[in-house]
């Protein structure tokens, strides 16, 4: 299996991104897998957490790229330390804030982009207008494009009832995460442990969301290997005719994971929708058993996923 990558961006600071990418290498080498944390950004709050933190075997490298001087250097630096790390993990998180002095196409390098987001009107604005500005990327006919997966971070629990921000609308497709909420017990826990050892909600809301990322990285490798399947069972050139229009002339996507995101995130989450399809399977296999609700779906469900959120993915579907 190819090693799996990871890029944490946002283009504004204080949503969480640091906190993110350090638990989720955290939660992920918990799970048994070999994992590199690239920290990109100046700062270095990532690496600076794990490296201070219990250690866990989380491999972290602090570079910062060369972005003063401009051109294709910084993309260049990105893809090296990326690639060299990629060679020796089973995943790799890099934890970038992102500036217009970084070219688009560094996102191709990636399995994965997560972009998390407050929940203010303007958050969610500049989050859309970043999404907008690269909706080539995720829309690509050409290169296979990341999938995209927005979480909403530091949700106060009164926020999980309110849907003023319905009516924003995202200019791609995207599977949506369980929201990670805010905690004082988040911000005690900086340097000194991880998110998801945290006995509370905050704590639980954050394994929900490491539970989340490993379905998409599921659903992702299982779309590949089918389209890998039946372009192995193409013995014959196909024809058309000359009037005949092609894939990227309709617009249509090679990506089905993405192309399918906006309907699976509007299922409460990607991780809802995805193990509820594996308990199915389970369930018909054993019918003398009697029924028994998933605790991570029923988790999901007591959770309250907000109807705003869950509109904030169907957006898309209503541009």
């Amino acid at each position: 299996m190819s090693t799996f990558k990871i890029l944490v961006t946002s283009q504004k600071g204080g949503v969480g991104k640091s906190t993110v990418s350090a638990n989720l290498a955290a939660y992920l080498r918990r799970q048994g897998q070999t994992v590199t944390m690239i920290d990109f950004d100046t700062h270095g709050s990532s690496s600076t957490w794990l490296t201070r933190a219990p250690n866990i075997g989380v491999v972290v490298q602090h570079h910062i790229l060369p972005l003063d001087q401009g051109g294709n250097r910084p993309i260049l630096d990105a893809r090296l330390h990326l690639r060299r790390a990629a060679s020796s993990s089973d995943v790799v998180i890099c934890d970038l804030t992102w500036t217009d002095s970084i070219a688009g196409e560094l996102m191709f390098e990636y399995d994965l982009v997560i972009v998390p987001t407050s929940v203010s009107e303007i958050e969610l604005a500049a989050t859309a207008g970043f999404l907008s500005r690269h909706r080539w990327v995720f829309d690509s006919a050409i290169h296979t494009p990341p999938t995209l997966l927005v979480c909403p971070t530091r949700v106060h629990p009164e926020q999980l009832h309110s849907d003023i921000f319905s009516k924003q609308r995202f200019p791609v497709s995207f599977m949506l995460a369980p929201p990670v909420l805010e905690a004082q017990s988040a911000r005690e826990m900086f340097e000194r442990g991880y998110l998801m050892d945290l006995q509370d909600a905050c704590g639980a809301s954050f394994n929900e969301f490491g539970k989340s990322v490993c379905a998409a990285r599921e659903m992702r490798e299982s779309a590949q290997g089918m389209r890998q399947t039946a372009n192995t069972r193409i013995t014959a050139p196909v024809m058309r005719s000359p009037g005949s229009p092609n894939m990227a002339a309709t617009g249509v996507k090679r990506n089905s994971l993405l192309a399918n995101s906006a309907t699976l995130s509007s299922q409460y989450s990607i991780l809802g929708r995805h193990r509820m399809q594996k308990i199915r399977p389970e369930e018909m296999a054993n019918k003398s058993a009697p029924h028994v609700v998933a605790p991570e779906s029923t988790h999901i469900a007591s959770m309250g996923i907000p109807q705003f959120l869950k509109r904030m993915s169907m957006g898309v579907l209503n541009k």
